[in-house]
């Protein structure tokens, strides 16, 4: 049996308290508003419950899984995707749930109707662009705190922080806070979260921004980083007023710089940027895909561009462009990614096609080569690409309502597989979980839901 399948289809705006509402027929229309954006959550409760049968080696794949919507009502939902199987390398569609925890509010004054009756648009631009990174430098590279940052079509950008898990069930946290939590709170479905901070960010495209964890900018003085495309072509980075948590202090979150304070702006003057992806592995190494279908790859120059611990190091300044690829040119790049292990650069546009280039080197004289070429991937504008943890195979979204798999070895050879989703409208959106086994995708669609699927070989 093919390890591709899909697990579970949500209607976004509703809370689906009942469970078996929840395994809705593919086919089921609904009318509630466009999903824009989902990502996974790097921050997932990977610990095993004091419950569960020692002799599950793999019981921790089965914890929940945390994901976060942004939609044209403006809302943020944030949910937790849970695997009851019983067998722990098997993905079961029939035992996965997935439960509406949270609510993120974009605005400090909007209010919001947890009962599901009134759930029209809050600020009527809703929230096109959604990022969500994990702050922390200690060596535990699955710890930090959740930081999540929407942005609406008029720039209006809102930020939040999250723990970094919840309390698992049987845990003495769990049990404290259930004991003095009211009974009304217990009884409602969803919580509501207001954003830790918000700003305006003048001039920007509204669609493209990114979070810029710590491990990606040097870990330096300015903490989190917001970096947005902006309609004059540039690409701004702005702080976001959150600090490094110190790894021998982590609830130190002294070392920031005030918000909203711009610290570069670069490549003003040429296309609109249309999607923006940053080197995992590089420090302030990115890539910037514009509507008129070039790619532009900048990086900082500078001792502290490297691997190693360069707190105080200001890269910012620093930032050129190393390379101009045109090889969609005419064509509007809406889909960029770095591999994981940021040997590759996949690239897709509006006439379908994708490239990929070999970006294990960004000195000034190296010349990037394109390794593949597929021509005709979809028949659709290509809207969003995902990688896989394992680096070997990733997942492309389009406007012609179709999710594909492919092989980074032999793209040529066409779709490891071809999801039949069932959206009806453009799938805006996808995203690959980060559990290092690739096990899970999401998708998102103008017709309002959310689906995951099984990427298993």
């Amino acid at each position: 049996m093919s390890g591709y399948r899909t697990l579970h289809r949500h209607t976004e705006g509703q809370n689906n308290t009942n469970e078996a509402s929840q395994q809705s027929d593919i086919s089921t229309t609904s009318s509630s508003c466009p999903v824009f954006a989902v990502n996974f959550s790097p921050c997932q409760q990977t610990h095993v419950s004091k419950t569960t049968n020692a002799a599950n080696a793999n019981a921790q794949l089965k914890a929940p899984t945390r994901i976060l919507t942004s939609s044209a009502d403006g809302l943020i939902r944030a949910y937790s995707i849970t695997d009851k199987s019983n067998k722990a390398d098997v993905l079961d569609a029939a035992a996965l749930s997935m439960k509406l925890e949270q609510v993120m509010l974009t605005s400090s004054d909007a209010q919001y109707d947890d009962s599901g009756e009134n759930q029209e648009s809050i600020l009527g631009l809703g929230c096109a662009a959604l990022s969500v990174i994990r702050n922390y430098v200690g060596e535990d590279t699955s710890a930090g705190e959740e930081i999540a940052a929407a942005m609406q079509l008029d720039g209006h950008v809102a930020i939040w922080k999250r723990a970094e898990q919840p309390a698992y069930p049987d845990s003495e946290a769990s049990k404290n806070d259930a004991a003095s939590t009211s009974a009304s709170a217990i009884s409602s479905p969803t919580t509501v979260l207001k954003p830790e901070a918000e700003l305006d960010i003048r001039g920007s495209t509204g669609t493209t921004m990114l979070l810029i964890p710590p491990q990606t900018t040097g870990y330096s003085r300015h903490g989190v980083v917001i970096m947005v495309g902006n309609l004059d072509g540039s690409v701004s980075f702005i702080c976001a007023g959150f600090g490094i948590p110190d790894s021998s202090k982590c609830n130190d979150t002294s070392k920031c710089s005030e918000r909203g304070v711009v610290l570069d702006n670069i490549g003003s003057g040429n296309s609109i940027p249309l999607s923006l992806a940053v080197h995992p592995l590089n420090h302030l190494t990115f890539a910037v895909g514009r509507k008129d279908g070039t790619i532009d790859i900048y990086s900082a120059a500078g001792k502290g561009n490297g691997n190693g611990y360069g707190h105080g190091d200001d890269l910012y300044g620093q930032i050129r462009r190393c390379h101009h690829l045109t090889q969609h040119a005419g064509k509007p790049v809406r889909a960029l990614i770095f591999t994981p292990d940021g040997s590759l650069l996949i690239s897709g546009c509006d006439d379908g096609h994708i490239y990929i280039h070999d970006t294990s080197s960004f000195r000034q004289n190296d010349t990037i080569r394109m390794v593949a070429a597929i021509h005709n991937a979809h028949k659709g504008y290509i809207l969003s690409v995902a990688v896989l943890p394992d680096s070997k195979r990733f997942v492309t979204s389009s406007a012609d309502k179709t999710v594909k798999v492919w092989n980074v070895g032999t793209p040529n050879s066409g779709p490891v597989h071809t999801f039949d989703t069932g959206h009806e409208g453009m799938i805006w959106d996808i995203s690959s979980s980060h559990d290092g086994h690739g096990r899970r995708c999401v998708s998102c669609s103008d017709d309002g839901f959310v689906q995951v699927y099984s990427c298993e070989e």
